[in-house]
């Protein structure tokens, strides 16, 4: 059974959604950006694979809705912008990292969490950036750290963000509130989102761990926490609202 069953017939009794900033969502103006969909974290056999934890979707499971979502916003005309996340070989920029996920062996030629290694450098499933599409590499969480992802929203007038990717608890939390410090509109896809857990968290109740708790967190404070249903929900609603006008 997949693991995402649980957010698609759950979200509302796990997350208060009472409060939206994005009932619409405007493709012209909205930059979608998978996130760090790589088989590090998305492959079983990944250096930081993602298990389903709390009824949270597993790494492997979110690749479907994040390449569904991918293919609705590039119908709909989107500027889409691809991002991974990995660290240099020879450790210049392994940073805290190092101190946090020794067993990771960050900052090394034989980390998965290195550039050459294919678990880093490559894109999960069918998720393959096309021609102007462009992808942002990056050695801290948020994408927006030291990469041209703001620029890239400016120049597209963009005033809202879709997050597609992972993981929740690290790169979504902290590119979603760089967002948010920027005046952007977030919306982030709940089935297309997972968390790397904690080894001690591995039997939490559903709708508990590390991916919730950020979602809600989210959810509260900083964007919208959305199904990639509703989200194409959201995208026909604009439609509709300008071929009316």
């Amino acid at each position: 059974m997949s693991s995402l069953k649980f957010t698609l017939e759950n979200i509302d009794k796990v997350i208060d959604r009472s409060f939206m900033a994005s009932p619409e969502i405007d493709p012209k103006r909205t930059t979608l950006l998978v996130l760090d969909m790589q088989p590090m974290c998305n492959n079983p056999d990944g250096g930081l694979y993602i298990p389903s934890v709390g009824g949270a979707p597993s790494g492997q499971d979110v690749i479907k809705p994040v390449e569904k979502v991918l293919e609705q916003f590039r119908k709909a005309g989107s500027q889409v912008v691809f991002s991974q996340w990995g660290l240099r070989p020879d450790g210049l920029d392994k940073g805290i990292c190092a101190l946090k996920w020794p067993p990771l062996n960050p900052g090394t030629p034989e980390s998965p969490a290195s550039w050459g290694n294919p678990q880093t450098d490559s894109f999960s499933g069918n998720l393959q950036p096309r021609e102007g599409e462009p992808t942002v590499r990056r050695s801290r969480f948020s994408a927006f750290q030291s990469t041209p992802l703001g620029e890239f929203m400016r120049e597209n007038n963009s005033d809202t963000l879709v997050i597609a990717g992972i993981s929740t608890a690290n790169c979504v939390i902290t590119t979603t509130i760089d967002a948010w410090n920027q005046n952007y509109k977030v919306v982030v896809i709940a089935d297309g989102a997972a968390a790397v857990p904690s080894s001690h968290t591995l039997d939490v109740p559903e709708g508990y761990g590390q991916h919730w708790e950020f979602l809600r967190n989210i959810q509260m404070n900083y964007g919208d926490v959305i199904t990639s249903d509703e989200c194409f929900e959201r995208l026909e609603a604009s439609k509709s609202k300008y071929q009316k006008a």
